[in-house]
């Protein structure tokens, strides 16, 4: 289904000339050209990289395929990296040195390959193949030598001849040639993608892009070992999909992965997606804001994934969603009922595995990521932005917050529930709670943590209809009366009341000492900070101008009223932690905004 869905894909980006690589090319990164003579001297090399701010990247070329390395020395034609087409290279310590054997090796297979085919062009580039001898000195190489050893490829160009060798139209039509003719005895098997008895592909295409796998690249289809042998067929001939089909499928995975408005990055996971109709542009644009809303912010304008329209009209189709009304508006330019496919890649060694795979249709995809923004938000969201990304939420969750920490598998797992519209994966919640119970300058109740378990509670009883469903809002919940939700709440008027004691003075909070303790043994706990609230009163009330101490001790009177228990528990579950920690933080909005109203109003009076 995914290979189908991908080959499919490959002939609408073809019908509507989407720069996909025709048969026999393949999209290469390339930084210079080497300028030859008629005579096949070398004249100049000039960088035809492309600007990008302040720095530059490499221009992407339809050059003949690639091969695929993975070891030992394999040449290209008429495009690849220094250490084939002028013999220099980087050792293991960095520094410089000749590799005449991959000069070598470039040299013999592209002079068999030039050597029938007439022009100027063949023939210049077949005399400067014959004399050219790798040198470090040489002076056009020695001018840039640390640009070319920085791993982008090189192609050649004739001086006063227009575009690149490559594209001379009698190389092309050879190498068209050259390429439906490389295998001379190949197999034959019925493609499981076209259904044909067509040749079958014995080495599947290098899928790049993918984050954290080979920068070379990595397929989705392999086989190298002999336990992988079946009925006598080695390698990806017990997996028959013929050339045409993995070529098609390939080339089309690739330009998703390169496309930055087809692809999401969450950990380890790469997710590309894609519409099942001929110039889907307006249905990938929306589909990509609102997998990472967050993603066009802070960039200036520069390397954005999404033209400005596009990105107002994805703003425009959520609060429809957000207000309740249908996908479509009246000006909507998109089709809702058109099928979009989504898949999951995470690295494997020199393979990918399929994390998930979602097909479903358009509007229904979007309602499903809407709902997830629905169930995350949480007072305090409108200020960090009012929507957490998956990729922000699951940074938010990571050990320093830092991607490399994020918990393998959990990216896939996240999004597969945002998809699916089923439960949050357990362990995304028992980040959520370790990392509020973590101290530090990346630990606490943090408004995306708070979401996450807010999110998780709320989707959980709605799943399972349970009448708590109704406890969990967006704001403090006064008429929440589960115990763990009141001890959070307790526990945040106290650390309240704390501050306004201490004002200045007050280097670390209860929260720093005894906020782990609390949400998970609330019984070791709770009695001492009572006994310490009293003596925090009557400091309060002397250190403002108005009662403040002995207000919030009157709220938490107030919450202690409404605890009906004899005691306060030994333990609380992990369900309970999470009701602890959401009564915490929805409490300690409330005290912000009350903080924010009492202080308008003192500047009202002096005014």
């Amino acid at each position: 289904m995914i290979l189908q869905a991908l080959n499919e894909h490959y002939r609408l980006l073809l019908e509507e000339d989407a720069g996909v690589a025709p048969p026999g090319y393949s999209p290469a990164k390339v930084t210079h050209m080497l300028i030859l003579s008629r005579e096949g001297a070398l004249l100049d090399m000039a960088s035809i990289a492309v600007p990008q701010g302040r720095k530059s990247a490499p221009r992407v070329l339809m050059v003949p395929e690639q091969v695929k390395r993975t070891s030992g020395i394999a040449a290209n034609i008429l495009c690849d990296n220094a250490s084939y087409v002028l013999g220099v290279e980087r050792d293991k310590q960095g520094k410089p040195r000749l590799a005449a054997e991959k000069n070598a090796a470039f040299k013999e297979k592209n002079l068999a390959f030039l050597r029938d085919i007439p022009g100027e062009s063949a023939a210049a580039i077949g005399k400067f193949l014959q004399t050219w001898t790798p040198a470090l000195e040489h002076p056009v190489v020695a001018r840039d030598l640390e640009g070319l050893l920085a791993g982008s490829n090189i192609v050649f160009k004739i001086d006063g001849a227009p575009g690149y060798v490559h594209e001379d139209s009698r190389i092309r039509q050879a190498w068209t040639r050259s390429a439906a003719g490389a295998d001379n005895s190949p197999v034959l098997g019925q493609c499981l993608v076209l259904g044909g008895r067509l040749p079958i592909a014995r080495i599947h295409p290098a899928i790049k892009g993918v984050a954290g796998a080979q920068t070379s690249g990595a397929s989705v289809v392999s086989f190298n070992a002999d336990a992988f042998t079946s009925y006598g067929k080695a390698q990806s001939y017990n997996a028959p999909v013929s050339e045409e089909a993995a070529f098609a499928y390939g080339t089309a995975l690739n330009y998703l992965t390169a496309n930055a408005a087809n692809r999401v990055r969450l950990a380890d996971t790469t997710m590309v997606f894609w519409a099942d109709k001929k110039g889907a542009r307006k249905e990938e644009a929306l589909l990509a804001w609102f997998l990472d809303p967050a993603a066009e912010a802070g960039n200036g304008g520069e390397n954005r994934r999404l033209a400005p329209g596009a990105e107002q009209q994805a703003k425009a189709v959520w609060e429809r969603i957000r207000l309740g009304l249908p996908v479509q508006g009246p000006d909507a330019e998109f089709d809702p009922e058109v099928r979009c496919f989504l898949l999951g890649l995470a690295p494997n060694a020199a393979r990918l595995s399929v994390r998930f795979w979602q097909v479903g249709r358009f509007g229904e995809v979007l309602a499903a990521i809407a709902r997830h923004y629905i169930d995350m938000d949480i007072d305090g969201m409108e200020r960090i932005g009012g929507m957490a990304s998956p990729r922000r939420t699951l940074k938010a969750l990571a050990a320093q917050e830092e991607s490399k920490n994020i918990p393998p598998l959990l990216g896939g797992q996240l999004l597969k529930s945002i998809l699916s519209g089923r439960m949050y994966p357990q362990t995304l919640y028992n980040a959520a709670l370790t990392r509020c119970r973590t101290g530090g300058g990346h630990g606490g109740a943090t408004t995306i943590r708070a979401a996450v378990i807010k999110a998780f509670l709320l989707r959980r009883y709605r799943i399972q209809n349970q009448p708590e469903e109704a406890m969990i809002t967006v704001s403090l919940n006064e008429g929440n009366t589960s115990p763990a939700y009141l001890l959070g709440r307790l526990f945040s008027l106290l650390e309240k009341l704390q501050q306004e004691a201490m004002g200045k003075e007050l280097n670390a909070t209860i929260r720093d000492r005894y906020f782990g303790a609390a949400s998970a043994a609330p019984g070791s706990v709770f009695p001492l900070l009572l006994r310490l609230a009293r003596h925090h009163v009557t400091k309060a009330d002397n250190l403002s101008a108005w009662p403040v101490g002995s207000y919030t001790d009157g709220k938490i009177q107030e919450v202690i009223g409404k605890l009906d228990i004899d005691r306060f528990p030994a333990y609380l579950s992990l369900e309970a932690q999470g009701q602890f920690i959401l009564g915490y933080y929805q409490q300690k909005q409330a005290n912000y905004w009350s903080n924010k109203t009492r202080e308008e109003k003192e500047a009202d009076k002096d005014e």
